[in-house]
């Protein structure tokens, strides 16, 4: 018998010869580990159930390839009890859609509480249903509150008498609420009323402040006309150059009847002009008749702010220093008046 000869691995070979040893041997104990679930341990395991198992002794690598072996044989093991996992997960899903537990088993104390009373409210509503149309839970949950109703007869009259009061303060309650809310907007519209009078008082009286000032100048005797004329002597057609309240005593002794107050030119606006010479109140009557006092009460302030009517009847007596100034809101307030003229 002639003796082979036996060389020495090289380093793949032998890694090579690692990594199918260490499968062989993960292989073999899988097929133990089914053989064992399925028909129990054999009669040579179970002398050594008891005995602890020797762990095969662990050999650290020596070289880069040994690390990737073990690398590769410990992500194999990993996989292995993943998809272990993974199937036993799946069993147990499969097994817990079979389990079916009642509505009413599945709450909580607190949540029955909750069930219960909701029932109590709705119970009536309830029990008008047809039983033809439930399903056994709700089959049932009706028969339960139909049941308790009967046999908690004086219970059930307790309970609706408490609800009947407690709907009866909730209906006062609301109805205290909607007079209160009724008081505050009678109140309310009778402030704004009140307001709106004092503003119209207001606003007449500016009005015949500026008609008596009109008058005034233009009637003016010889010894008034030698007084020279201001920018706010002249009765300007906005509420803001005339008082709104009687002046007091104090003033009338002082005052010329032609003092008012202080305005700019920017302030003569189409808005401000119109508000004043043509009020809201008095445009909602007859169509016909608002015409013709609109119509008359531009003309007339027309007249009076004509730049050369004004010109030759007044400019000689305002001040040097104040007539290119009235010249300018002259001008201003008669093309806002032409503008709403032809409106």
């Amino acid at each position: 018998m002639t003796n082979k000869l036996k060389l020495k691995r090289t380093p793949e070979e032998e890694a090579r010869h690692r990594l199918k040893k260490e499968k062989r041997r993960a292989k073999r104990k899988r097929h133990h580990y089914e053989y064992d679930s399925a028909y129990g341990p054999s009669s040579s395991k179970r002398a050594h159930l008891d005995e602890e198992p020797i762990e095969p002794e662990r050999k650290w690598a020596s070289s880069d390839e040994d690390a990737e072996i073990e690398e590769k044989l410990f992500r194999e093991k990993l996989f292995d009890n993943l998809e272990e996992d993974e199937r036993l997960d799946a069993v147990e899903a499969r097994m817990n859609d079979f389990g079916h537990v009642p509505d009413r088993w599945r709450t909580t104390g607190s949540s029955q509480k909750v069930r219960r009373n909701f029932n109590e409210e709705e119970n009536d509503e309830y029990l008008k249903l047809d039983p033809r149309y439930m399903d056994d839970e709700e089959y049932v949950e009706w028969i339960r509150v139909g049941m308790y109703r009967k046999t908690h007869a004086e219970e059930y009259a307790e309970q609706q008498r408490k609800k009947a009061a407690q709907a009866a303060r909730r209906a006062e309650e609301k109805a205290r609420k909607a007079e209160a809310e009724k008081l505050e907007k009678e109140a309310e519209e009778e402030r704004e009323r009140k307001k709106a009078e004092r503003e119209s008082r207001r606003m007449d009286y500016a009005r015949e402040e500026y008609q008596a000032r009109w008058t005034k100048l233009l009637a003016a005797t010889e010894s008034e006309q030698v007084v020279e004329l201001t920018f706010d002597d002249i009765p300007w057609p906005i509420f803001a150059a005339h008082r709104d309240k009687p002046p007091k005593e104090k003033d009338k002794r002082h005052a010329n009847g032609l003092e008012g107050r202080a305005v700019r030119t920017s302030e003569l606006t189409e808005e401000a002009i119109s508000t004043f010479l043509l009020p809201n109140a008095e445009l909602e009557r007859d169509g016909a008749a608002v015409k013709k006092e609109r119509k008359e009460r531009l003309r007339e302030a027309f007249l009076r702010f004509h730049p050369d009517k004004f010109e030759g009847r007044f400019m000689k007596r305002v001040k040097e220093s104040k007539r290119e100034k009235v010249r300018e809101a002259i001008g201003q307030v008669s093309r806002v008046l032409n503008a709403l003229m032809a409106l």
